[in-house]
């Protein structure tokens, strides 16, 4: 079987099946698991597959949910992240914080610390904050914009000259998928200028990512991962995945989920 044929069938195998591994398919193709590797790294560096340990996934695309259905999920993964992000900050610091569940999960984490300048196009965010008991010290800054109302998020024109026109030791932001070869990801593009206009405003960009973002696909880039100073995710994301950043010279963080 030609090269170009035994790729096109793996790919009709994983749309029929979601996973695949090395072995099954050496066996299938009758040859030898080195070139399946080879297979595999070639699929996944064009983008249309996700290499696990012993196989490869079918990338999955990712269009958006709502802030209630995401706040729901996955939420000790993303308070571990939130206690590694948090060990950023400190007092006195401004800090930009994009829109998203893991990035609500911060502003616990938050709670010791003193005189923070905080800006956020998130509405979820904002009104957290505007606890007087518990942020008394902070002063925080909501960005104008298009409100998107399953979201509870700003974006547009008059969100992106806010976010211009002010400095930041640093931005956290969040992403809908992350990718080796594509980078980070949003919903839209309608959200792309916020994103990168709060990471050019930053001293130290920090992208937060649980582990389930990993894999999957989203409709627009806004970022390479080279550009953010720390990724951080949690320690459910495979190792074949982990060891792939690293090899690459990223700055992956991972979060400890348990003792």
């Amino acid at each position: 079987m030609l090269m170009g044929t035994r790729r096109h069938e793996i790919m009709r195998m994983l749309e029929q099946q979601n996973q695949v591994t090395i072995v099954e398919l050496a066996e299938k193709f009758r040859v030898s698991s080195m070139t399946i590797r080879r297979d595999l790294d070639l699929l996944q560096s064009e983008g249309k597959i996700q290499r696990s340990h012993g196989g490869a996934v079918r990338i999955q695309t990712f269009a958006g949910a709502s802030y209630e259905y995401r706040s729901q999920q996955n939420q000790p993964l993303k308070s571990a992240i939130a206690k590694e992000a948090a060990k950023h900050v400190q007092d006195g610091m401004s800090l930009i914080l994009d829109a998203g569940s893991t990035i609500a999960a911060l502003i616990d984490e938050l709670e010791p610390f003193r005189h923070l300048k905080i800006i956020t196009r998130d509405l979820n965010t904002a009104l957290l904050l505007a606890n007087e008991k518990r942020f008394a010290t902070f002063d925080v800054y909501c960005t104008g914009g298009r409100l998107s109302k399953w979201a509870g998020s700003l974006d547009g024109l008059y969100t992106e000259k806010m976010l211009a026109g002010v400095t930041a030791d640093i931005t956290f932001s969040s992403c809908e998928a992350v990718s080796l070869v594509k980078g980070a990801m949003a919903w839209s593009p309608v959200i792309v200028g916020a994103k990168q206009a709060a990471m050019s405003a930053a001293g130290k960009n920090i992208l937060l990512a649980d582990s389930t973002k990993f894999g999957y696909h989203s409709f627009a880039i806004f970022s390479a991962l080279d550009q953010f100073d720390s990724v951080i995710t949690d320690d459910r994301l495979d190792e074949f995945e982990i060891s792939r950043f690293r090899a690459a010279g990223l700055p992956l963080t991972v979060a400890r989920t348990s003792l």
